[in-house]
Formats: C-alpha cells, sequence, structure tokens
C-alpha cells in the first residue's frame, strides 16, 4: 500500500517529529511505501542528521522524502493521504485523488488531546467538494481515539537499558554526558519560558545536572546564567546546577536521553509522548 503524508512545520519540530516518526513506522512494521512531504527541510534535517538539507528528494530509513515547494510538480496520488494537523494539500493532489479509479483514503491527522470531545470526533467522514471524504483522525488515550505511537520493541529496548547502569553510562557517554555523582539527572526541552529562572535558581540549591538540547529555550537559559552563545558541549554551574548543552540529536537518540533522565521537562506533543514511555517523571 501506498502512503503520502503532507507535513507543514510550524515550530519546534512536533509537527515534523510526529510525522517523520509515523512515516518510519508505517514502513518498519506495516510494509507501508511511505512518502513524507516536507515543506522545511533544515527542520527535519535537524531530528534525522543523515539527512541532506539540499537534497529535494532523498531515502531515509526507508522512506522516500520529498520537499513540499510552492511549486507543485504533478505526482499520482497514494492510496492513503495522511494531510497532518490541518495542513492545506495542493489543489492538484486533491484532484488526483478523486480521480483515481479507487479515490484515496484521506485522513486529517489532528492533535493530540485528552478531552472527552476527541471521541465523539475520532473517525467522522467530511465530504469534500471534489466527492473524496476526508476523515478525522485524533489521536488520544482512550479505546475511542486512535490512540499513541509507539514502536513494538519500544518498552523492551527501554526496560533493557534503564535494567543495565553500564549500558546506560555507555549511552550517556556517547553524548559527551558525564553524570555529577549523587545528582540527578533532568532534561529540558521547551519553548521559551520567561519565568524559567526561578526554577533553575531551585534546582541550583540541590546536586542536579540538568541537559538542555538546543532549541528555544536556550535563550532563557543564557539569560540565567549571565552569559551568551552556548552551544553544544558548553557546561556551566551555579551553585549545585551543572548545566550542560547538548546537540541536536536523533528521535531514536532522545527516546533514551528520556529513558536514562531522572526527570523530563518537554513541551510538543511528539516530545510528551516520547516522555510518556520513558516511565519516568515529567
Amino acid at each position: 500500500m501506498k502512503w503520502d503524508i503532507f507535513c507543514s512545520v510550524v515550530d519546534n519540530f512536533g509537527d515534523i517529529g510526529v510525522t517523520w516518526r509515523l512515516a518510519r513506522q508505517l514502513v518498519a512494521e506495516h510494509g507501508g511505501e511511505v512518502r513524507l512531504w516536507v515543506d522545511d527541510f533544515r527542520a527535519f534535517a535537524r531530528i534525522c542528521p543523515q539527512a541532506d538539507g539540499a537534497t529535494d528528494r532523498q531515502w531515509q530509513q526507508g522512506v522516500e522524502v520529498c520537499r513540499w515547494s510552492a511549486d507543485w510538480v504533478n505526482v499520482p496520488a497514494a492510496d492513503v493521504v495522511i494531510e497532518a494537523f490541518a495542513c492545506t494539500l495542493p489543489s492538484a493532489y486533491i484532484s488526483a485523488m478523486s480521480q483515481r479509479s479507487r479515490p484515496s483514503l484521506w485522513l486529517n491527522l489532528e492533535y493530540l488531546s485528552a478531552e472527552d470531545w476527541v471521541e465523539g470526533c475520532h473517525g467522522l467522514p467530511s465530504m469534500q467538494s471534489n466527492g473524496v471524504q476526508k476523515f478525522f483522525f485524533f489521536p488520544g488515550f482512550t479505546q475511542g481515539t486512535g490512540g499513541l505511537l509507539r514502536e513494538r520493541a519500544l518498552l523492551t529496548e527501554r526496560d533493557a537499558l534503564q535494567q543495565d547502569g553500564a549500558a546506560r553510562v555507555a549511552f550517556l557517554a556517547s553524548l559527551g554526558i558525564t553524570p555529577t555523582a549523587d545528582a540527578q539527572l533532568i532534561s529540558l526541552f521547551a519553548y521559551e519560558q520567561p519565568r524559567l529562572g526561578d526554577w533553575l535558581e531551585a534546582l541550583a540549591a540541590t546536586p542536579t545536572h540538568l541537559l538542555v538540547p538546543e532549541g528555544r529555550v536556550l535563550g532563557d537559559v543564557q539569560r540565567w546564567l549571565g552569559v551568551e552563545g552556548l552551544e553544544a558541549g558548553d557546561i556551566e554551574v551555579r551553585g549545585q546546577l551543572r548545566v550542560q548543552i547538548l546537540p541536536f540529536v536523533a528521535q531514536e537518540q532522545y527516546d533514551r536521553l528520556l529513558w536514562c533522565c531522572d526527570f523530563n521537562a518537554v513541551r510538543g506533543e511528539d516530545s510528551f509522548v516520547r516522555a510518556l514511555w520513558a516511565g519516568r517523571p515529567l
């Protein structure tokens, strides 16, 4: 079965994070032939470091990744089309869906919600002007929703790492992390947080090793530290708080980072779900 997934990157990698993870899982676990359309290859290259941000069409982990540019080139519509987070599909592609002998199955992948109304909307059809029905797909936490993305072996791999102290140390070392003895290990990935300094002040009162992947919250961290130009590899110490800046890593590595930490502060749909699967306080 052929799948087309369309992703318009909005902010902080949540959109591309979900769609890239979905595309890989469809290929690896369901044998799908998946084409992922992304309008911002720079964002994609951040979470897939082996990607070439200058190449308009490439294969990564079995997924065909294509640049979704304003100058749309007509392509045959896939069997299943996922319109991620209400992005607007090219009009020519919508026409191509209706012209197939069997119209494409059109899914509007919505944002994650735990509100009660989601069950009543999940799976509802919406007839479009071209005669093709679009179905709303709502991820969620109950049987009446679309559930959450989770790879088949994820929890087994998580448990193995968390129960193997040497493997945990080795993984952290691969990211340049040497945990501070007797300190709580915390990860922080977030949007801008004007009151972040209050939390950092509290952390500085107890032995804490804070891991901050490069991202939008870095400016607030710098302001509290009173420094500028922090980059991956830098370490600053204030009181009992050791702040370490990490490079942006692939999703698989970020999962493992969450597994290794005592507490994870996250922001964004993909990061939130992965923190849930980590089984650590968040």
